[in-house]
């Protein structure tokens, strides 16, 4: 959807705030949800027990449960 809409092709569209990447910011006019107004996304996160790499699934899995993975998510726009 922002590519839609710094390309022109649409007058507004609601997305991630993490879709709002430095690189198209300064193209486009953000309004925010008022607190509170904005649906509650979830997602979902799990290691396949069948994965090729296992190990490192779960590792990535325990990081980004983890203090510093939330920290490392946060940092990135994504808020709680």
């Amino acid at each position: 959807m922002v590519a839609k809409i710094v390309l022109g092709e649409g007058d507004a569209g609601v997305v991630y705030a993490t879709d709002v990447t430095p690189a198209v910011a300064p193209k486009l006019r953000v309004l925010r949800f008022p607190p509170g107004a904005a649906p509650v996304a979830a997602y979902p996160i799990a290691a396949l027990k069948s994965a090729p790499n296992a190990e490192g699934a779960r590792r990535f899995v325990d990081f980004i449960t983890s203090p510093a993975g939330q920290a490392y998510l946060k940092a990135r726009g994504f808020e709680e």
